[in-house]
């Protein structure tokens, strides 16, 4: 099976490995073709942005693989499964694949790897359980990893964690432990903690500048969860700055593409306080484009029956 980089964002906005089992040098089963089609398909159909269908194909695969009765291929596919999950908007069914994928590991004494604790950190930070990311997400770092990018994504989520605590001390050792980067999307992430520890310090023009800059490399990596997430950051600080013309524009920008993007949990709130702010200084056409996003959402919203 083949092994995709795959853009996925957390609130996780992460860049995850697609694992899909081993390659010819391994030693272990043979290839399966029920189980490569399905986990093919899966693949697929989350890089063209079809998660639902990812998450039909990645249950097939994974049944197959406890059929098939292989370690490896419970432990990939459960991985690709929960990475679609929580891009399908769905973080609790998530962690429920991981837990259950790393219950089995364990009971047959495998070792779990570390992108599989990864991924629990980064659904158990989606769905509000910041506990369980922490942990999960300390696991990751002390586990042995494929990717040389897992440090530094589990580095990432335990900053997102020490930020919403506001334990500065945690959150500098995350932004030490991710070295300034090429890749756009890593390098964002070290962005947003910054701009997140600038916060915390009470210097809002420094989180707004690492906030425009993390927000420009999510595009760039083609992250657009993650990027409406710091121009939502953005619009915080840019209303600690005392501009809350400014701020709407954030505020709008974030809620706009969270709602194209079908993500109405993030871009309700983002919306409801872009409206606010547009009211109060008194810029009419954000307004205006605030109507006329949630007729479009409401036209496009499936019919009841």
């Amino acid at each position: 099976m083949m092994v995709l980089r795959i853009a996925a964002p957390i609130a996780a906005a992460l860049l995850l490995v697609a694992c899909g089992g081993g390659t010819p040098a391994d030693q272990g089963p043979p290839p399966d073709t029920k189980l490569d089609t399905a986990n093919r398909a899966g693949t697929q159909a989350l890089s063209l942005g079809m998660p639902a269908q990812a998450v039909r194909q990645y249950k097939l695969a994974l049944s197959r693989a406890y059929e098939r009765d292989d370690a490896e291929a419970i432990a990939d596919t459960a991985y690709n499964l929960a990475l679609a999950e929580i891009r399908a908007g769905d973080p609790k069914a998530a962690l429920l694949t991981t837990r259950n994928a790393q219950a089995e590991l364990q009971r047959r004494q495998v070792a779990v790897p570390a992108e599989l604790m990864l991924v629990q950190a980064a659904a158990a930070y989606r769905a509000g359980d910041t506990a369980t990311a922490a942990t999960a997400a300390q696991q990751a770092l002390e586990l042995k990893a494929r990717d040389v990018d897992t440090a530094p994504r589990a580095w990432f989520i335990r900053g997102l964690v020490a930020a919403e605590r506001g334990d500065g001390a945690t959150l500098a050792q995350a932004i030490a432990a991710i070295a300034p980067s090429k890749q756009a999307d890593i390098q964002a992430d070290r962005q947003e903690l910054v701009g997140r520890a600038a916060l915390l310090d009470g210097n809002a023009g420094a989180a707004l500048t690492s906030f425009e800059q993390a927000a420009a490399n999510r595009q760039q990596a083609i992250d657009y969860r993650g990027m409406a997430r710091v121009l939502a950051l953005a619009g915080e600080a840019s209303l600690k700055l005392g501009k809350p013309s400014e701020a709407a524009v954030f505020y709008l920008r974030a809620g706009r593409s969270s709602l194209l993007q079908g993500d109405t949990a993030a871009a309700t709130p983002q919306l409801k306080r872009a409206e606010e702010l547009a009211r109060q200084t008194s810029q009419i056409s954000i307004v205006e484009e605030i109507a006329r996003l949630r007729k479009a959402a409401a036209e496009r919203a499936p019919v009841r029956t």
